[in-house]
């Protein structure tokens, strides 16, 4: 089987609301869709995003990294051979890992399709039907996040996930408004997308540690290992990394400093599905667990999430996706949420079909 097509589009949906943390706000997707071709006229679709105060490139540099770099590079290979497709997309260009996460979701979406089979059981053995999602609260005053969460909570979800990051002393306040507000029955987790500084995370992670947080995510920069292994010695709560870990040798780095207890794996951000079991196997070795993250994905990116997450043994709690947060979706039947989970696809591949209007009526030149 070899990939003889390659085309990528831009695409641009509004959020339902803009979404604060503190690095920007975000108002809409930065999205490409990556579609390969196979020899046998399968087609597979692959998603990817960006979010330039957080990642260091907009959604431009995305596309052309793809058009003028990774799709000439991939024409050709077989796209169930990760491994060498990945060597090949190296060779072409370095980094640029989340461009490389579009291409690696369309190979697998053909390469199960070709299998006749579901990406999680392609790459491991599913451990439920169903994966359990969480809610996520921008940073927004607290009396608003209070009562986001209370119609969260109604609406099923049992893991709710509260930005901080820009202000101490309003974080403090936001996050105890929603444990007031939603009891303890309800799981928390707070990331403050390296917003602090090392005395400023000090006084918050002591502050929150009543509140019996899941765990405190990416307090200080992502360059702090050190500040960061001070923080995970001092306190119960366990602290979570995401932006110092892009690759298996970021991993292997938190690890050998005793930085992180626990590791946000986000599949555009670690460049595919491929490399995230890569890192998620060396978390595992080491003893350190492992969470999906999300990156505001639309349905075809929660499906690779879903896959990701139900056959990834590593990966503990719920999985940070949420699709419905736009006003529109570009596959025919949007993933959704269901009492706190989604359905797991079943379909070959990564189990959804494109609607081709939708991505039209969606894309913007760039």
């Amino acid at each position: 089987m070899q990939i003889v097509d390659a085309v990528v589009y831009a695409i641009r949906i509004p959020l339902k609301q803009p979404f604060k943390i503190a690095l920007g706000t975000l108002t809409h997707s930065n999205h490409v869709l990556v579609r390969l071709t196979g020899d046998d006229n399968r087609v597979g679709w692959g998603e990817s995003t960006t979010f330039h105060s957080v990642y260091g490139y907009d959604q431009k540099s995305l596309y052309h990294v793809l058009i003028d770099h990774l799709l000439p590079a991939v024409k050709g290979m077989d796209p169930r051979d990760l491994t060498a497709l990945h060597r090949k997309m190296d060779l072409a260009i370095p980094g640029n890992l989340m461009a490389k996460c579009a291409v690696d979701l369309a190979a697998y979406d053909l390469a199960g399709q070709a299998a006749a089979m579901p990406v999680s059981n392609l790459i491991g053995e599913p451990r439920a039907a169903t994966v359990p999602v969480i809610a996520a609260l921008g940073i927004v005053s607290p009396s608003e996040a209070a009562a986001r969460a209370k119609d969260l909570v109604a609406e099923g979800f049992e893991v709710i996930k509260i930005k901080i990051g820009l202000n101490a002393e309003k974080d403090l306040k936001r996050t105890q408004a929603v444990r007031d507000a939603v009891g303890d029955h309800i799981r928390l987790r707070v990331d403050a997308n390296q917003g602090y500084d090392r005395a400023t995370a000090l006084q918050v992670a002591a502050s929150l540690e009543p509140l019996a947080l899941e765990w405190i995510e990416q307090p200080l920069p992502d360059w702090d290992l050190e500040g960061l292994a001070q923080l995970a010695k001092a306190f119960a709560t366990p602290l979570a990394v995401d932006e110092s870990v892009y690759t298996v040798h970021d991993a292997r780095r938190v690890i050998a400093m005793k930085a992180a207890d626990v590791v946000n794996i986000k599949i555009p951000k670690c460049g595919g599905l491929y490399r995230s079991q890569n890192i998620a196997a060396l978390c595992e070795n080491e003893g350190i667990p492992c969470f999906l993250g999300g990156c505001l994905e639309t349905s075809p990116g929660a499906a690779a999430q879903a896959h990701f997450h139900a056959a990834t043994p590593n990966i503990v709690s719920a999985a940070e996706m949420e699709p419905w947060q736009y006003v529109d979706d570009v596959v025919v039947s949007p993933l959704t949420m269901n009492a706190g989970s989604v359905a797991l696809p079943q379909s070959s591949g990564l189990g959804f079909v494109i609607d081709e209007e939708k991505v039209e009526h969606y894309r913007v030149d760039l």
